[in-house]
């Protein structure tokens, strides 16, 4: 028994330390190769997209694990349940920044509908699409490769093939557009005049480079207890399973109620909500019970950003390259549909809305709902590098109050959308409407 169990483990860490070879090749080429930085992609991104290259499907000279396939859903699951644990949402705040929020919200409920009315559209065309692989597009262009992850696992779980795969080519398309059609609206603003903070310094650019100089460098995390009782990340991570585990014994005790229907819904559960709502009970005792002191959120920021490294490089060096090949039409056609939209959104309507810093908040969110937050930021930074606009905390607090409410979204929607692909559908379009309306009454009249 025993030597079994180690067989797993030393298989389980050779093939991670092989992962991590992967990883830090792809950082070194961040480093060396300067355009990688302009597109903002992560190095889990790249090293995944050798090890695919060097792997079987293309030159063959590397054998890849297969553990590498089982590695994204509890990698996701750490992600989610750190991205839930420890968060409190600040009223205040909500009602300061209501028309970042406001196009937060609108740009993913917007691209929700649109990206599901298209797929549906496609699919009259192309067969063979994955069904209501449409709902992809809030995770991908909006959310980026993290929650690509996470809701191709939750549909691969229930039936839907290949939707990680198709996920991950989704969020690095929506990347590489983020900057390429994002640079551009850049220069058209600062013709047009919209940039108010612009200044010449601000947009000589700098020396690219992924090393933090040392004065500027951050901890990663803080010890909230002395190290003789217990490692401070071993004490914080031990919070995240826990929290897994809560969720996980929730359910299965509710999958037993003697309530035929209401025990098969509970078995239906996605598993990466066990730790979603394991994280809202234990920061909620301990909240009440006065033990938050002894959580570090730098710490957890610090999991899940490991978490999500080995998730995205394992995920992309196991791409289905056919699938690829199969959907490259449709999958183009529909991104053009969402950049059309965006442009819409950010430039048409948040003008119309908002007078004053509107064009930095336009670059945020163009960037954001095509690749990442950070390609959001780096576009702002271009007009605004000394963050003169308010835009800079409303996007934050926007960001700050809607994220959870995404993550959770991951897991739910696509069980939603297996069922019927018109519902996100009209939920998208429910809340589209919403936003436009409180963006015309609301927003447009404080401007």
């Amino acid at each position: 028994m025993n030597i079994a169990a180690g067989k797993v483990f030393m298989t389980a860490t050779n093939d991670l330390a092989l992962l991590m070879v992967f990883m830090v090749i792809g950082v070194v080429l961040l480093q060396v190769v300067k355009p990688l930085q302009k597109l903002f992609l992560p190095a889990g991104l790249i090293g995944g997209t050798i090890a695919l290259i060097l792997g079987p499907q293309v030159l063959g000279l590397v054998q890849l694990p297969k553990t590498w396939n089982g590695l994204p859903t509890p990698m996701i699951n750490v992600v989610l349940t750190c991205a839930i644990f420890g968060v409190t949402i600040n009223r205040t705040k909500m009602k300061n920044y209501l028309g970042a929020i406001n196009l937060i919200v609108l740009t993913y409920f917007a691209q929700m509908f649109v990206g599901c009315l298209v797929d549906i559209g496609l699919g009259k065309i192309w067969k063979n699409l994955p069904y209501s692989w449409g709902l992809m597009t809030v995770y991908t262009y909006w959310g980026g490769h993290g929650a690509a992850t996470t809701a191709g696992t939750v549909f691969e779980s229930l039936g839907v093939p290949d939707m990680i795969s198709l996920g991950i080519i989704m969020a690095t398309f929506g990347l590489i557009i983020a900057m390429v059609a994002g640079i551009p609206l850049v220069n058209y603003g600062v013709r047009k005049g919209w940039a108010t903070n612009v200044s010449p310094e601000e947009t000589s650019g700098d020396v690219l480079t992924i090393l933090v100089p040392e004065d500027k460098r951050k901890p990663l995390g803080f010890a909230s207890v002395t190290s003789e009782s217990v490692n401070g990340l071993a004490l914080q991570l031990g919070f995240i399973l826990l929290s897994i585990f809560i969720g996980s014994t929730l359910f299965q005790t509710l999958a037993k109620v003697p309530v035929p229907a209401f025990a098969s819904v509970m078995k239906m559960i996605p598993a990466l909500l066990y730790g979603i709502v394991g994280a809202i009970i234990l920061w909620a005792v301990m909240r009440k019970t006065g033990t938050d002191r002894y959580a570090d959120m730098a710490s957890v920021n610090t999991i899940s950003g490991v978490a999500l490294d080995i998730c995205v490089c394992s995920a992309t060096a196991t791409l289905n390259l056919k699938l690829f090949a199969s959907f490259l039409a449709p999958l183009l056609i529909h991104l053009v549909c969402i950049i059309v939209l965006m442009l819409f959104i950010c430039v048409v309507l948040l003008r119309r809305w908002m007078k004053h810093d509107w064009f930095e908040l336009c670059l945020m969110a163009f960037g954001q709902g095509h690749g990442s937050t950070p390609s959001g930021l780096a576009l702002a930074r271009c007009v605004d590098a000394d963050h003169k606009s308010t835009s800079w905390e409303g996007f934050g607090v926007a960001l700050g109050v809607f994220t959870p409410i995404t993550l959770t979204l991951a897991a739910v929607l696509p069980f939603v959308a297996v069922q019927n692909q018109w519902i996100p559908v009209g939920i998208g379009l429910i809340v589209t409407i919403g936003c436009l309306l409180f963006g015309e009454k609301v927003i447009k009249r404080q401007a």
